[in-house]
């Protein structure tokens, strides 16, 4: 095998790279995409809801090639559009996570994307401040892959640290980080029996072509009437311990509770233990659901096969999203497209959620300078590890977030390599007017 050259390469296969790749391919670029495991999708392939298309004040603002993917899968049976819900949130998007494999996949082969599956990016070479190539681990040997122009869409921000870009990792003052999960999926389960034993909230209902009956897609819960076993069996590490759930299906659910706290998930040995206590505790916690709660009594379940990382490193970038900016829904000059989803934050000490919402309309802007590394020319970051603050952080992370700033970056990246010029000499109104015409939505750009 021989060494690739490329206009754009992305690291991450992810929403974000996924979106990214894709974006940068129907520029026009000659597009290269990296991803470790021997799939695309990231953490949408577990089944978790694609938070969040709509302000809680009813305003859709994402749109581009995340709707796209909605608007795919509901074709094909795998969501069931956004469903209004009236709690933390004013709506959500569930999909299923297989479905979400299968369309993503066929979207990056639609747009001629090249995808190096089981590919781990080892280093970069860099030159000047800029970087010249990326060396991956592939089956048959080390490569380097040179391009004009870098996308980190890997959710740590490997290739711009290891290329030398400052960083930050988890809360500022304590290091630590939220706490990782594996997702709980849930077969042959009555859904609504659940819903009516658990949940806290008034679930969000949707029917499908195939089931025109009315079913519970999404609901939160809590295990406060449990709190005897829990404590007995050591379940869990609190009481009153919270619950997701989410599905497109009447008789299939995925679980979202699991936590193990004080893991780095830049750290091969933390992650590996996360994954091996995550795997175990599901199996706990899916023989407590199958002996407790009604609606499981003839289910069986299915771990995800990987831990799902929340928060590792933020870049230091030309400017970093502040706690205010969220708070207050600031918008600015260089958007690249908004995100509605409230700050969710799991304590690093508990494993608990809280949430915080977005101020003014209900939607902030992603500027684009939060995106470029301060001193790494030719590369941009897309994803969870944008530079932001760890409070801002909790909104950036979400999926919806990142598909908006996977299909900006793409964009960007493609008219880089196109004009031979760096991430942060790009002209931004350009790259607005363009993704504009492929339907992003930028808000209301304004003047400072």
């Amino acid at each position: 095998m021989n060494d690739f050259d490329c206009d754009v390469l992305v690291v991450g296969g992810g929403v974000t790279g996924v979106a990214a790749a894709t974006a940068a391919a129907r520029s026009g670029a000659k597009t290269i995409l990296l991803e470790s495991k021997t799939f695309v999708g990231g953490n949408a392939t577990t089944g978790l809801c694609l938070h969040n298309y709509i302000t809680k004040f009813g305003r859709q603002v994402v749109f581009g090639i995340a709707q796209e993917l909605v608007d795919r899968l509901k074709k094909i049976g795998g969501a069931v559009g956004h469903i209004p819900y009236g709690s933390f949130v004013h709506s959500v998007t569930p999909v299923d996570g297989e479905m979400f494999r299968i369309v993503s996949t066929e979207l990056l082969d639609e747009a001629n994307v090249t995808v190096l599956f089981g590919a781990n990016v080892i280093g970069t070479e860099v030159k000047g401040g800029k970087i010249t190539g990326v060396k991956a681990a592939v089956k048959g040997g080390i490569r380097e892959i040179r391009a004009k122009s870098y996308i980190d869409a890997s959710g740590d921000a490997d290739v711009a640290v290891s290329a030398g870009a400052n960083y930050t990792k988890g809360d500022r003052k304590t290091g630590k980080m939220q706490p990782v999960s594996m997702v709980l999926r849930c077969f042959g389960t009555n859904n609504q029996e659940i819903a009516d034993s658990i949940a806290v909230s008034t679930p969000a209902m949707a029917t499908r072509s195939d089931y025109p009956k009315p079913f519970p897609v999404y609901f939160n819960g809590a295990f406060s009437q449990w709190n005897d076993i829990i404590r007995e069996k050591k379940i869990f590490p609190n009481e009153d311990h919270k619950v997701f759930f989410n599905t497109v299906w009447p008789n299939h659910i995925n679980v979202n509770t699991s936590a193990v706290i004080g893991i780095d998930g830049t750290d091969p040995l933390s992650l590996s233990r996360a994954t091996v206590e995550l795997t175990k505790q599901l199996h706990r916690i899916s023989q407590f659901l199958k002996e407790n709660v009604p609606g499981f009594r003839n289910a069986y379940f299915v771990p995800s096969i990987f831990a799902g990382v929340r928060e590792t490193r933020r870049i230091e970038g030309l400017y970093e999203i502040s706690d205010e900016d969220v708070t207050v829904g600031r918008k600015f000059e260089d958007t690249i497209g908004q995100i509605c989803f409230p700050v969710d934050i799991h304590d690093p000490d508990t494993g608990q959620a809280s949430f915080y919402e977005i101020g003014d309309d209900g939607a902030f802007d992603i500027p684009y300078r939060a995106m470029i590394p301060k001193n790494v020319d030719n590369i941009i970051v897309a994803g969870r590890c944008i530079s932001a603050t760890s409070f801002a952080h909790g909104s950036t992370r979400n999926m919806a977030p990142c598909l908006v700033m996977g299909e900006s970056a793409g964009v960007a990246a493609a008219l880089a390599a196109e004009h031979n010029v760096n991430m942060p000499e790009l002209d931004i109104k350009k790259l607005q007017d363009t993704l504009e015409e492929r339907g992003v939505f930028l808000g209301k750009r304004v003047t400072q």
